[in-house]
């Protein structure tokens, strides 16, 4: 079991500073054909939808863990996304569609290496959990808006099913700081450790 407890730190005041850069980036990046856009610190994760989404979810619900000046800098964040989702609706929807299409792919793969050699899966799992956080967020932020079709909805299922098959329960596989932004109804698949090879 020591083997597979691999935890993916997470950064609250790190997050606080990609939601502001992200904020930053969201005009031209929306309109964009570009998946993964550019912010002016290289040493930040390239902008997305769902890396926005992701972190602004957990940003609000661990609040209290952020200093006044952390929380006026995500309100800030908050409401300029919100003014580029109502302004390029048409657009963040094709944003959402483009990035739910390209995560799934990535995850698939990742169940298909998981099915195959569980071993390295057990390194690389809670840093893959991000993907599907963030493909989550995605797939609520697409029903709000009544974006989501039947095929990504089956696809979605069909990932889980197949990542279901190569854990089984375990403890959080995140830093325990972030663990209330993340019940384990919805969260599941974060309580979850791989499954050990089989030995014959």
């Amino acid at each position: 079991m020591s083997e597979q407890r691999r935890i993916f730190a997470v950064d609250l005041a790190q997050d606080v500073r990609v939601v502001a850069a992200m904020a930053e980036h969201l005009t031209p990046y929306i309109y964009e054909g570009e998946l993964y856009g550019m912010l002016s610190d290289p040493s930040l994760p390239r902008l997305t939808i769902g890396g926005m989404l992701m972190r602004l979810a957990r940003l609000n619900a661990l609040r209290d863990q952020l200093s006044p000046t952390q929380q006026a800098s995500v309100e800030a964040a908050e409401r300029k996304f919100d003014e580029v989702r109502r302004t390029w609706a048409v657009h963040y929807e094709g944003k959402l569609q483009q990035e739910l299409r390209a995560r799934l792919t990535a995850l698939e793969q990742f169940a298909k290496d998981c099915a195959e050699n569980p071993r390295a899966c057990a390194d690389n799992y809670p840093s893959a959990m991000e993907k599907r956080v963030m493909l989550e967020h995605l797939r609520d932020a697409a029903l709000e808006i009544n974006a989501l079709s039947e095929e990504l909805k089956s696809r979605l299922m069909v990932l889980d099913n197949a990542i279901s098959r190569c854990v089984e329960k375990g403890d959080f596989c995140w830093s325990a700081n972030v663990q209330p932004a993340y019940p384990p109804q919805k969260f599941w698949f974060l309580y979850a450790v791989t499954r050990k090879p089989r030995t014959k």
